[in-house]
């Protein structure tokens, strides 16, 4: 079982923030395993900001989409952003619920769901999520 939180942002730079404070409650063990991205659109193009899985146990690397975030999905979902805007995608262990709103406090829209879903469901769901 997985929970995905798709979060959406006025800027780049409050997602990476957020990101960074799911970093640190992971450190502090407060959060268990998950894959996360901050996505947005740069020159009319998905783009994905920066990347990160905790912990590090992607064995196929980034380029070939590893993780419970496959690369294509998270471009596809970049796409759904307006210019302006930029995403947070995460999913990971139900754990996660436990630190989620501590760390994010910058958004400006936020849709959770649980899954017991594959990577091909997950990236349905993320989909929707930011068409919402």
């Amino acid at each position: 079982m997985y929970v995905l939180y798709t979060v959406v942002y006025g800027n780049v730079e409050d997602a990476l923030f957020d990101l960074d404070s799911l970093e640190e409650l992971h450190a502090e063990e407060t959060l268990g395993k998950f894959d996360a991205a901050v996505i947005d659109m740069q020159d009319g193009k998905p783009n994905i900001v920066r990347r990160v899985d905790r912990p590090h146990v992607r064995i196929i690397p980034e380029a070939f989409g590893g993780g419970a975030l496959p690369r294509q999905e998270l471009e596809d979902a970049a796409s759904e952003l307006t210019a302006e805007q930029a995403g947070l995608i995460v999913v990971g262990e139900p754990t996660l619920e436990k630190g989620f709103d501590q760390a994010v406090t910058r958004s400006a829209q936020i849709v959770k769901r649980s899954l017991d879903a594959s990577a091909d469901e997950i990236a349905d769901e993320l989909r929707e999520a930011l068409k919402s």
